[in-house]
């Protein structure tokens, strides 16, 4: 009943759990960045770091080309997969791959699916539903050599493997055609085995290093966490940090279409 699409054929059993949903990433970093304006933080776009120091940074504005010194009683480097330009931190990149396709294609409803990656061990891709009849598809972790691009592309690898994951458990197989888009992010996985970047900590690292804190590693689920840590080792101030259990902008009451509330806040 919550997965009609599944292919009953020697299904046994199902476990059934509960998690959070994060419906725009992008709108989560402007909430982030307008919540750190209000606290008095000065934002900056479209200038980009090419060296730090640990009483500033070379930054480069990307509207005219000029460069100019900022300085600061501590930096701060979460660069994430671009870490490693600025400071001697050695990252092992990882690339995870998503394809959207239709929900009523697959036979989806609003119930997600974790499945098994057929052959390996305590591996899993997953089919999440979103709205407006879209399933995101997900993820690889493949390593990734060379320089590292500002987008990174989805190969037909990834995509032939996501196809094969999800028709292992769908009465009706997936192929290239169903695909409706694709994208990539990069993990800054911290270099520290020589197995596959899959076998790689998650867990995130705080480095120091010339007076530049560097933080790398870690999950979109645990940010919070990270700022704090990392605003702790540059010892700048001995208060205890407030990241923990502090409101976003557009947090509150919900008022207004609960589609435009769930997008943007309140």
């Amino acid at each position: 009943a919550l997965a009609p699409g599944l292919r009953r054929s020697d299904l046994r059993d199902g476990l059934l759990s509960f998690d959070g949903q994060l419906v725009d990433d992008a709108r989560l970093a402007d909430a982030l960045a307008r919540t750190a304006a209000g606290f008095g933080a000065r934002i900056v776009t479209r200038a980009r770091a090419t060296a730090l120091t640990g009483h500033g940074a070379r930054v480069v504005d990307g509207l005219t080309g000029t460069s100019l010194d900022v300085r600061a009683r501590a930096v701060v480097n979460a660069a994430g997969v671009w870490a490693g330009e600025l400071v001697d931190v050695k990252l092992r990149p990882s690339r995870g791959s998503h394809l959207v396709l239709a929900a009523s294609t697959l036979g989806l409803g609003g119930t997600a699916l974790t499945v098994p990656v057929p052959g390996a061990r305590n591996r899993y891709a997953l089919l999440l539903p979103q709205r407006d009849d879209r399933v995101y598809t997900g993820l690889t972790d493949e390593p990734v050599d060379g320089p590292i691009p500002d987008v990174p592309t989805v190969p037909q690898s990834d995509v032939d493997f996501l196809l094969g994951v999800a028709s292992s458990v769908l009465e009706r197989p997936v192929t290239p055609a169903d695909v409706l888009g694709a994208f990539a992010g990069l993990r800054p996985l911290l270099d520290t085995s020589s197995g596959p970047s899959a076998d790689l900590s998650r867990r995130h690292a705080v480095l120091t290093a010339d007076g530049v804190t560097t933080v790398v590693g870690g999950k979109l689920t645990t940010y919070r966490r990270m700022a704090a840590d990392a605003v702790d080792a540059t010892g700048l101030t001995t208060a205890r940090s407030r990241t923990a259990d502090l409101p976003l902008v557009g947090a509150g009451p919900p008022t207004g279409p609960a589609r435009l509330v769930t997008r943007y806040g309140a």
